[in-house]
Formats: C-alpha cells, sequence, structure tokens
C-alpha cells in the first residue's frame, strides 16, 4: 500500500476528570467514543447482516446501531437536558438491552427501521449531544452524581461498554460477511510458550469499592465500602494460554461430564460446543477467529472461553484448583495499581484499544506486577469465582436503576481486569464486570489455589 493511503489508527482517548471539565476536553472525548463505534460497525459489509442475530441471546445488530445513540436521548431527557425526544417509537424500541438465560425467553421486536434510517436517526443525535456540550454549565466542579451532566458521562461510559460487547457480536458473524477497518492492528504471536508458573501471595486486607469523592466516572456497583481479610493463595503468573487449553481438549476435556458442573454441562450439550468459541476447522485445520479474520491459532495469546469452560479446565487440572476471588485479584493488581495510579490513564497494558486482539501472555512487560504476575489488567478479561454482589452502601442511581441490580444474584459471575477492548473508565481499577457464565466475552482466566500458612 502506498503511504498516502495509510490512516493513522484511531486512538482510544482516556476519560476526562470530572474536575478538569471543560467543553473541548468533552467534545473529543464524545467524538472519539462515536468514532470508534461507527469504525466498528463499519466493519459490516452488507446491511442485510445488520439483521442477523450473532448470538442467539443477543438482538439483532441493528438494535445494537441505535441503541447507543437512544441512550443518550433518553437519558438526557431524564436528567432535563432536554425537552423532547427524537422519534416516538424509535427512542423506545432501541431502549432497553436483554439479558435472557436461554434462546427462547429472548424478547425481539417483529420490525426493525432500515440501516439508512437508523443512521440518519444517529446522525440526528450526533447534533444534539453536540449542542447539549456547546451550551453545558461547567463552572461547578467537580460534577456529582446529583449533576444533570452525570447522564452524559453515562452515555459516554454506555457507550463505550458497548464498543467491546458490540464487537464480541460482530466476531461471531461469518468471516465472509467482516472487513477489517484501516489498520486494525493485531498483536504479534511469537509460537514460543513457556511453562506457566504459580507464584505465592500471603493475602492481607483488601479494601473493595470506589471513593465518593472521586473525580472519575463511576457506575452504582462501584461505589461501597468492603474490607475483606484474604488468606494466603497461589495463582498462575499467566493468563492460560490457547497451547494450555489444547492439552485439555486433546485430554478429552469436552466429553467428560465429572468436569463440568450440572450448569456448564447442560450448556455444553445444549449447545454441543466441542471448542472454544473462537477456534473454527478449515479444510480438517485448526484456525483462530481473530475479529475480521481467520488465522492460525496463536498459542501464546490466552485462550478465550465462558466461565463453564474455565471452571472445567480447573477442575480437569486438579480438585483443588480454581478462579480468583475478588478479593485476591484486588490483592494483586495493587502491587502494580496502588491509590495514585489507574491502569486506564496509562500504556502498560493491552487495554485501550492498544492492540485489536488479545496479545501474547507477558508481552506487556512493563504492567508486571512486584511479584511477577502478567496481564493483570487488560489483554482479556479474567474470569472469577464469585458471583456479582452489591458492596454495603450499594444505591443505585435514578438516571439507571436497572444497570447493576437485576443482576445481583447467582445467575452471573464476575470479571476482572479488562481486556483489549475494553475503553473508557471501563478500563479502570475500580470498575465491576459480571455476565451470564454461559456468555461470551473477549475472557479468559488464570488458575488460583489456597495455600497454607504452615
Amino acid at each position: 500500500m502506498n503511504s498516502i493511503d495509510v490512516q493513522p489508527k484511531l486512538r482510544s482517548l482516556k476519560p476526562p476528570r470530572l474536575d478538569l471539565l471543560n467543553r473541548d476536553s468533552l467534545k473529543a472525548y464524545f467524538d472519539n467514543t462515536w468514532e470508534l463505534y461507527e469504525m466498528l460497525f463499519s466493519a459490516i459489509k452488507s446491511d442485510e447482516t445488520f439483521y442477523q442475530s450473532p448470538d442467539r441471546l443477543r438482538n439483532p445488530l441493528i438494535f445494537y446501531l441505535g441503541h447507543t445513540a437512544a441512550f443518550y436521548i433518553n437519558k438526557f431527557l431524564l436528567a432535563g437536558l432536554i425537552s423532547e425526544g427524537v422519534h416516538n417509537d424509535w427512542d423506545h424500541l432501541f431502549a432497553v438491552g436483554v439479558d435472557p438465560d436461554l434462546p427462547e425467553n429472548l424478547d425481539v421486536a417483529s420490525t426493525w427501521p432500515s440501516v439508512k434510517e437508523v443512521r440518519a436517526y444517529r446522525k440526528t443525535i450526533f447534533n444534539i449531544i453536540h449542542e447539549v456540550i456547546d451550551n453545558a454549565e461547567l463552572t461547578d466542579l467537580p460534577i456529582t452524581q446529583d449533576s444533570p451532566y452525570w447522564a452524559l458521562m453515562m452515555a459516554l461510559e454506555h457507550d463505550r461498554i458497548h464498543f467491546e460487547t458490540s464487537s464480541m457480536l460482530i466476531r461471531q458473524l461469518d468471516v465472509e460477511l467482516v472487513c477489517r477497518p484501516d489498520n486494525w492492528d493485531y498483536a504479534p504471536s511469537f509460537g514460543n510458550i513457556s511453562k506457566n508458573e504459580w507464584i505465592q501471595m500471603k493475602g492481607g486486607s483488601v479494601p473493595i469499592g470506589k471513593p465518593n469523592d472521586s473525580n472519575l466516572y463511576g457506575w452504582d456497583n462501584e461505589y461501597g465500602s468492603l474490607t475483606v481479610q484474604v488468606k494466603p493463595f497461589s495463582a498462575t503468573k499467566n493468563l492460560i494460554t490457547n497451547a494450555e487449553f489444547w492439552d485439555f481438549i486433546e485430554a478429552g476435556g469436552y466429553e467428560n461430564e465429572a468436569l463440568w458442573s450440572a450448569e456448564g454441562w447442560e450448556w455444553k450439550t445444549r449447545t454441543n460446543t466441542s471448542l472454544p468459541k473462537f477456534w473454527v476447522i478449515r479444510n480438517g485445520t485448526f484456525q483462530y477467529r481473530a475479529m475480521f479474520d481467520e488465522l492460525s491459532i496463536p498459542m501464546d495469546w490466552p485462550v478465550e472461553v465462558n466461565a463453564h469452560e474455565a471452571w472445567a479446565y480447573c477442575y480437569w487440572k486438579n480438585d483443588g484448583l480454581r478462579l480468583l476471588s475478588e478479593a485476591e485479584f484486588l490483592l494483586i493488581a495493587r502491587e502494580r495499581t496502588p491509590e495514585t495510579e489507574d491502569p486506564l490513564y496509562t500504556d502498560k497494558y493491552n487495554l485501550d484499544f492498544t492492540f485489536g486482539s488479545p496479545s501474547p501472555v507477558g508481552y506487556m512487560t512493563a504492567g508486571a506486577t512486584a511479584s511477577g504476575f502478567n496481564d493483570i489488567y487488560g489483554n482479556v478479561w479474567d474470569w472469577l469465582q464469585d458471583d456479582f454482589y452489591a458492596l454495603p452502601g450499594f444505591k443505585t442511581h435514578p438516571l439507571y436503576e436497572e444497570f447493576s441490580a437485576p443482576y445481583m444474584d447467582e445467575e452471573h459471575s464476575m470479571m476482572a481486569g479488562g481486556s483489549w477492548a475494553t475503553t473508557g473508565t471501563g478500563a479502570s481499577k475500580y470498575y465491576r464486570l459480571w455476565f451470564r457464565r454461559h456468555f461470551f466475552q473477549h475472557a479468559g482466566f488464570r488458575l488460583a489455589k489456597s495455600t497454607s500458612t504452615q
């Protein structure tokens, strides 16, 4: 390609601090947020594909094209930043996402507007958001959860959440239906696999919860306060790689019911799963489905699986092995990110769209913890053993009361650390994420085990 044809890679901007907000920084962050989303959906070759549901537990892609835009309008109305909506039907149609336990329980609209209409709807909302920012009164800083402009920050971060979750959906489309955007860079793979070491942690006291006076936007479940006394434990230095998971496959792990929870085995048999989601067989050989291409399996990249598969691997390795707890994860992470540092403001991790894919475990060496753990932030999410729970003092926010509370149950497992596709405040050390155990995200795991103090 001639150098004149090369477009600079679109970079993700860091979120603005709440105490330093101004119109220029807000508009730049919004424009960047919008452009990332537009770039992602530009990969879809045909308008007909927008009416497919790559994941049977999710809406068709046309919903997600309109959803993030409608979110701005609906939250702005609630906050009093605007006095009227854009389209009575579409503001409602694109308002609420889904979280079914089974495909047959997914309630999908029977008709959708055209892609052209949704793009025009998005353009109208883009202009409205610019007007809101242009007229914003940002004299009383930092903005707080009581400010109407909290709705703007909420919508921006919601948009960035859907950059990541929509990337997971688009990744599940047939590869012939997508085209990699210009300068979407995959990480390298070197193929050389080193032994995954175990690192001992002494334990200690771990506070969980985001300070109420933080100068970074936060979701409701991040606030509250809990201190956990973590007992000594060990964990693997690296996330489990594709090479390590290959051994589980070769050993018949997907066929051995004894390795799976009852819920996990039911999911595996119902879906006829025998490989990780993004491993495919082409002409008798295994291939790896990256975002927009099929590649030779990068054996030094972390495996991407759901929680059921992660737990089955734990049981296959040893009855005493398990996933990290949230408190254990934070104990490790705080060696690298003390109170004065947040991973979202550094370039030490495969976070924030540094690459458009996972990277070899340990490749981002500057992000290693003092004890030697790699990729504690970034690369892929780390599945945790905890069910999603509320911190003491948790309160829903009136602008989005259903964001967290409906999912604090035994059906949603937590994950931590972010992935290559995590941007904005999702890359913060305070961010707390959850999904149903059979859902897919850019997520993997590392092994943990309790250890004796003797």
